[in-house]
């Protein structure tokens, strides 16, 4: 739901935050909105038929009424503090949408909203959605609001505003929200075909996936191991740009990430380096390619160093150097962060002025783990590097896998709590008499699709060899136990 007052230069949309306790883009911008459930099917939509288009207005109507308050009736309404109690019912889960709209003869108009485009997810995300936009006008006598929940905060916004924040680094959100404020931007004329027109044109020549002002996304199909499918390399800078982890070798992906970059220089943004945060195949498919095409250095840590060529070697706290545009909002300087773990030579990137971090392998998004795969990976190591991570300044996470997601450090911190959780339940699979990695795998990570249970022996194997390391467990030849 696209909320509107005013005309002109005083048009202002809501938006809202997402909670930083969400599990989708927490802690990013959006308008309000959610998905539909049975009740909607049953709430009347005057001027549509029952089917999927009055469905998707019902889901509106009822989803900006729960989380903004506003409800967009065509009966009369007594707005003030009737309407709270209404919504406080809704919210309680004392009384379902459908039934205030009977109690109180609320009655829907179809054409109280307006149709503006749909938006598909991009294949990187686990998460994918299908959604409809649509453009009211609150009523004058109603003010919208956000009780924090779901969501953290509401305000009204110009479109230009909303446009240079996001442009300063101070705020993150998906392309559908981008290029919605573009469109409010440009005036009210014809606005519904032109946010309608959107999703398709963002797309071509290539989709440009820029949640913050200076950093692009190309996901990257590669051979990651499961349930990933991608891999994102990241164009950071507005003027000198770092690559990072161009990961796949594949030509059609290369021309993908290559029709981004000629893009990227229509604003006179150009390659200076290429990054890598380590040295795994899903990481550095594309290096050779990349480097030959764009004639930029190639930088990593000397543990990366042994296993790809590289022209200079990056090590922890060293500065990537990155010219920017002489009327930008502030510099891109990149530090490297050495966080060993899921590889020796492992390297984030951290952007101190947008507050975001490029974790690579080390954290990836959603809800997922990382394999730390013996000899390579080291569990003790792995710890060490999330506890220094935490400690950062973060507003937002751009991982190797998954999708960009804000509220980081509750991510790290509740990272860093399941593995002390598998940790301690490897500690009391253990007995005095030994056993093999193939029963400890049962008994350990019996939360775990089987078919994933050859993956998780190696992290199992990282964790028994940390509490050897401390001296709580002991290795008999293939075998384990309680020391």
């Amino acid at each position: 739901m696209v909320l509107l007052r005013g005309r002109g230069d005083t048009l202002e949309t809501f938006w809202v935050k997402r909670s930083d306790a969400v599990r989708y883009m927490p802690e990013f911008r959006a308008f309000p909105g959610g998905t539909a459930d049975r009740e909607d099917v049953a709430l009347e939509v005057e001027g549509l038929e029952a089917g999927a288009q009055r469905t998707a207005r019902a889901c509106a109507i009822r989803e900006a009424f729960e989380e903004t308050g506003v409800l967009l009736a065509s009966s009369p309404v007594e707005p003030g503090a009737a309407l709270e109690r209404a919504r406080t019912r809704l919210l309680a889960g004392t009384a379902t949408f459908l039934d205030l709209a009977r109690e109180h003869g609320w009655r829907f108009r179809a054409d109280s909203l307006i149709a503006a485009g749909r938006w598909v997810s991009p294949p990187f995300a686990a998460t994918r959605f299908e959604t409809e936009f649509f453009l009211a006008r609150v009523p004058g006598e109603q003010e919208p609001s956000v009780r924090p929940g779901e969501l953290a905060e509401g305000e009204w916004i110009a479109p230009v505003r909303a446009l240079q924040r996001w442009q300063a680094g101070g705020e993150t959100f998906a392309a559908p929200i981008l290029y919605t404020m573009i469109a409010l931007a440009e005036g009210e004329e014809d606005l519904p075909r032109r946010m309608a027109e959107w999703p398709e044109a963002s797309g071509k020549p290539v989709r440009r996936i820029e949640l913050k002002w200076g950093i692009v996304l190309q996901p990257m199909k590669t051979g990651p191991l499961p349930p990933a499918t991608h891999t994102n390399a990241y164009l950071v800078g507005d003027r000198e740009m770092a690559l990072i982890d161009p990961g796949s070798g594949d030509p059609e992906e290369l021309e993908r990430l290559f029709g981004l970059v000629e893009m990227l220089a229509a604003d006179g943004r150009q390659v200076k380096v290429i990054l890598l945060t380590h040295h795994h195949p899903d990481h550095v498919g594309g290096l050779a390619a990349a480097r030959e095409r764009y004639h930029a250095k190639v930088a990593a840590h000397p543990e990366t160093a042994r296993h790809v060529p590289v022209d200079f070697t990056l090590s922890d706290g060293e500065w990537i150097t990155l010219v920017s545009q002489a009327s930008g909002v502030g510099d891109w300087n990149l530090r490297a962060i050495h966080t060993p773990g899921h590889a020796r030579g492992h390297l984030c990137f951290h952007h101190s002025r947008t507050r975001s971090l490029f974790t690579g392998d080390h954290v990836v998004g959603g809800a997922g783990t990382v394999i730390v795969d013996p000899p390579e990976g080291n569990m003790a190591d792995y710890m060490k590097s999330l506890e220094r991570l935490a400690a950062l300044d973060l507003a937002t996470m751009f991982p190797g896998h998954g999708a960009p997601q804000g509220a980081v450090g509750r991510r790290i911190r509740d990272l860093i709590a399941h593995r002390r959780e598998r940790e301690a339940k490897v500690a009391a699979a253990l007995e005095p008499g030994a056993r093999s990695l193939a029963e400890l795998v049962e008994r350990v990570y019996d939360d775990t699709p089987r078919e994933l249970w050859p993956y998780a022996e190696r992290s199992l194997l990282a964790h028994l060899e940390k509490l050897e390391g401390e001296g709580r467990a002991t290795r008999e030849g293939e075998r384990w136990r309680r020391s």
